[in-house]
């Protein structure tokens, strides 16, 4: 699921290069990754996937579309109400606004609109928690405030009205320059989710890349990220393919974002 100022942060994931839009501009940003595990929230949602996105920005307000693509047949877990593996073909829509309160403190409101395009309901087919819904989509609403300063921290809320979930989560990003055109950019998230089913619990990521900067517009990306959570009280990215759990690990990323 497409966290939309991100898991980690805008650093991590091979996320696109920013940009700013005027009151009276459009501006485009277009990525797209290969990572070796699709990880939300500490749960493992797939395996390998290719994850493509489009981001549109007109002044201070934002949208886009966002795809979790598996790479094999059986990378994937149930979602809904549905049983067995692969329900993971994910196409998320967010849109939102965002601007400044002061010159350190800005604020991010907006929302989600999940949907996993493989689970044989339509994109407004809902999911409901008391086996009402007859869809696997979920609505998604958020607010977060982020800090003009070193680390650049942040903490956003999220409200899932249809898996009712509340997930508080806050992050923090340092990018190194090494050169003219390549950065080190390291990020870390911790979050916490408020669920009533199967139970409360805590997650945790970090990352480390490597940017290179092709153009003023373009950038390449490489890197490890390392995370997990308690799910079952151990430490654990769940995995429901094998209905075994996995300790806590590593995956890897690279990625290609340009703006327009």
């Amino acid at each position: 699921m497409k966290k939309i100022a991100s898991a980690l942060t805008a650093l991590a994931l091979a996320a696109p290069v920013a940009t700013t839009a005027s009151a009276d501009e459009l501006s485009v940003s277009t990525s797209i990754a290969f990572e070796s595990r699709y990880i939300f929230r500490g749960i493992e949602f797939a395996e390998t996937s290719f994850q493509p996105g489009i981001d549109l920005a007109y002044g201070n307000f934002y949208g886009g579309v966002w795809l979790n693509l598996p790479v094999g047949d059986d990378d994937g877990i149930a979602i809904g109400h549905l049983g067995g593996a692969g329900v993971t073909e994910e196409l998320d829509f967010f849109a939102g606004y965002s601007s400044s309160l002061n010159d350190v403190v800005s604020y991010d409101v907006g929302v989600t609109l999940y949907t996993f395009p493989n689970g044989n309901s339509g994109l407004f087919d809902m999911f409901s928690e008391n086996g009402t819904g007859t869809g696997t989509s979920t609505v998604e609403a958020f607010l977060g405030f982020s800090l003009d300063t070193f680390l650049a921290p942040s903490i956003y809320f999220y409200r899932d009205f249809n898996f009712n979930t509340f997930t508080v989560e806050g992050s923090a990003g340092y990018s190194y320059p090494i050169s003219e055109s390549v950065s080190f950019d390291v990020a870390g998230a911790l979050g916490y989710v408020v669920d009533d089913d199967p139970a409360d619990y805590l997650y945790g990521s970090v990352s480390a890349d490597f940017a290179y900067a092709i153009s003023d517009d373009s950038a390449i990306t490489l890197g490890a990220r390392f995370g997990g959570s308690d799910i079952d009280g151990g430490s654990f990215i769940d995995d429901s393919i094998a209905g075994t759990s996995q300790s806590t690990g590593f995956w890897w990323g690279v990625g290609f974002s340009s703006d327009f």
